[in-house]
């Protein structure tokens, strides 16, 4: 009678997940398994590098990479040397026509061109794409087994998505804007400068990670169970909501996003070789925008450092 009880539940809970409004989709090209569900953004924002001979040429190599990043997190296979190689393929081939919009950052024009931009890569026009392509197969099936593998893909998936946005919080997410320079009178060889400048979010990848935030919490009951729950906020409490509760269901998935949350903002001096690292506001990256992100930095180095030198290139990250 258990074992009668325990099918029950089962068949009643895969039927109503076969008959759940959320589509899933798994498509299979030279052995690489991409799978589409409702945890994948409309557009994932990423910046990428490129080099060539020249400016355009640069431009389109960081556009296949930006792709490439962007149908990353579709893949939910293990080999990643295929996923590699058949994920470049597929990027230099569709790169055109999955980007919805990109802006140039930078490029160097000193020696092999290298350009960075920033890119909209939507993994919808890449399924569209992908299945029109003669060499795909579609693997979904109706049977238990199948649906065994789609919720543990689309478990694989979410974590392969959030681990994609939360490392880019650092990179995508953060912009460095310099204030003002000023040199401060010194006797001696060096020379001393005061360098003030801000830390603010990116506003389009601070608008996609909310959203992405937001659609985390609903798919993860994020309000109506605590299982290793994640609790972001990211704006004083008043007529919006600007906060989110996350399950990762495993501790592991927890971890991973408080760490990249509460990891420290990295600024770097190109000219000077320079990398100072701050501890974010209130002890999360998501509120720099909220309590502000203001530093005078002191740099003082030798005078003969300065010659040639007309402005100062602060970054991000250090290299």
């Amino acid at each position: 009678m258990k074992k009668f009880f325990v099918l029950v539940c089962l068949l009643l809970a895969t039927k109503a997940f076969a008959e759940s409004p959320v589509h899933y989709l798994s498509l299979a090209i030279n052995g690489v398994r991409f799978f589409f569900s409702e945890t994948v953004p409309k557009e994932i924002f990423v910046t990428s590098e490129g080099t060539g001979n020249t400016r355009e040429e640069a431009i389109q190599n960081a556009l296949v990479s930006a792709v490439q990043k962007g149908i990353g997190v579709l893949i939910v296979t293990d080999d990643t040397i295929a996923n590699g190689r058949v994920t470049k393929n597929l990027a230099a081939q569709y790169s055109s026509g999955v980007v919805n919009s990109y802006e140039v950052k930078n490029c160097n024009t000193l020696g092999i061109i290298r350009c960075e931009i920033t890119a909209k890569v939507s993994p919808w026009k890449f399924q569209r794409r992908l299945e029109a392509d003669t060499a795909v197969v579609k693997v979904n099936g109706g049977d238990l087994a199948a649906q065994h593998l789609t919720m543990q893909y689309t478990l694989i998936q979410r974590i392969k998505i959030t681990d994609y946005y939360f490392s880019q919080l650092h990179q995508s997410g953060l912009d460095v804007k310099v204030k003002s320079l000023q040199m401060i009178p010194t006797l001696g060889s060096n020379a001393t400068l005061l360098v003030d400048y801000e830390v603010r979010m990116n506003r389009e990848f601070k608008k996609s990670f909310i959203t992405f935030l937001q659609k985390l919490e609903k798919d993860t009951n994020g309000r109506a169970e605590e299982n290793h729950q994640v609790y972001i906020q990211w704006g004083p409490t008043g007529l919006f909501e600007n906060r989110v509760y996350i399950n990762a269901y495993d501790a592991k998935f927890r971890a991973l996003m408080y760490n990249y949350l509460s990891a420290p903002i990295s600024i770097g001096i190109k000219e000077f070789g320079q990398c100072e690292r701050f501890d974010a506001p209130g002890g999360n990256v998501m509120t720099v925008d909220w309590y502000g992100f203001h530093k005078q930095q002191k740099i003082t180095i030798p005078a003969k450092q300065l010659e040639n030198i007309n402005n100062l290139s602060l970054s991000v990250g250090c290299v």
